[in-house]
């Protein structure tokens, strides 16, 4: 008999989040049906017997099929879970390549436990040693631009995607609301439901959490330490998720989650505020899906706009990509960039949704 010995974790949370995505979309289907039920000026038999057909037959199915797509995603991602604890001792297969774990969506919503300052040193365990954050790490304009990013092996393009675009748009937004103390620790202000949470945060970071360029500790490591202390207490609780639930723990506002539009539009909504976007599938077998065109973007990915503009005569937009500076070689071949001028057309084929939010400036 053949015995399973290990899983690919996040093949089993990405699809962990398609049942979600998927029960969300018959739950509002089935409100929507019984919206316009209650609206429609329809009588008669047939009106009667699609009524009581939808009541007692297709609603109570489509209810129990997304009570099963809920609970099979639950289990989906206490397995990947389950299957990354099993594998904290090697944290080579953590990092990978540059950049590490990208999916978005692996995580889920971000809730629950979320919004506190918590005790002590969030776990840490699978993504190396602790890094000690030098009390003179730079906040000036240089530092905290986007592109000194450097994702590495935790799986949180989401929130350095997220944490990229208000520094791009506000630099000094950052600087306000990260602070030195005396006694050597950092204190991050977050927000939950709009209210101030401040997170202190040791001076130490995982090694194989967000640093510059160069490797070397940097405000984004601070802040990622604090968004694992916020979201739960572990650098596991940030491995997925969405980049508008970023943008409303950083900065406060309300942000808003849509599909990719035109670039007109982008440009538009850029001079509203901050944008991070989202790839579109990797190649698989799930049917409907899209899947990105161009070999040098990462799938399931979140990327920091920087720019739309006139270049060459058409419309392109200048896409940031959290991995940091460089090409980043792949086991396939390919290289993925650190970042891109897109057409419209090459926009569309590659990305399928906008987080923005409000400028904090």
């Amino acid at each position: 008999m053949d015995t399973m010995v290990g899983a690919d974790v996040e093949a089993l949370a990405r699809l962990g989040g398609t049942f979600t995505e998927c029960a969300d979309r018959l739950a509002a289907t089935c409100r929507q049906v019984d919206g316009r039920m209650a609206a429609a000026n329809w009588v008669g038999p047939s009106a009667e017997e699609f009524r009581r057909d939808w009541a007692q037959r297709l609603a109570p199915a489509l209810t129990a099929c997304i009570g099963a797509l809920q609970e099979n995603a639950q289990a989906l991602r206490r397995n990947a879970d389950d299957q990354a604890r099993a594998s904290a001792s090697d944290a080579a297969a953590r990092s990978g390549t540059d950049g590490g774990s990208t999916h978005r969506s692996g995580g889920g919503e971000r809730s629950g436990d979320g919004g506190k300052d918590r005790p002590g040193d969030p776990d840490r365990a699978g993504y190396g040693k602790w890094v000690d954050v030098p009390p003179t790490i730079s906040l000036d304009d240089a530092a905290i631009d986007p592109n000194m990013i450097k994702q590495q092996g935790i799986g949180d393009c989401w929130l350095l995607a997220g944490l990229g675009a208000v520094a791009q748009d506000d630099p000094q937004f950052i600087r306000d609301h990260m602070r030195l103390n005396d006694d050597g620790t950092w204190t991050v202000t977050m927000y939950k439901d709009s209210d101030p949470v401040e997170i202190t945060v040791e001076p130490t970071v995982a090694e194989q959490g967000v640093m510059d360029p160069s490797r070397a500790p940097s405000w984004a490591s601070v802040y990622e330490k604090a968004a694992a202390e916020y979201w739960g207490g572990s650098y596991e609780d940030i491995v997925g998720g969405y980049s508008s639930d970023a943008f409303a723990a950083i900065t406060g506002a309300t942000p808003s989650k849509t599909s990719e539009g035109s670039l007109a539009d982008l440009k538009d909504r850029l001079a509203d505020g901050p944008i991070a976007l989202g790839t579109e599938d990797e190649p698989s077998w799930r049917p409907f899906r899209d899947e990105v065109d161009d070999s040098r973007v990462v799938p399931n990915h979140a990327y920091i706009v920087d720019k739309v503009e006139e270049r060459d005569g058409e419309l392109k937009v200048h896409v940031i990509n959290p991995w940091g500076p460089g090409e980043h070689k792949q086991d396939d071949g390919s290289k993925k960039l650190s970042d891109m001028w897109l057409t419209e057309k090459q926009y569309k084929q590659n990305f399928d949704t906008v987080y923005a939010v409000p400028s904090t400036r």
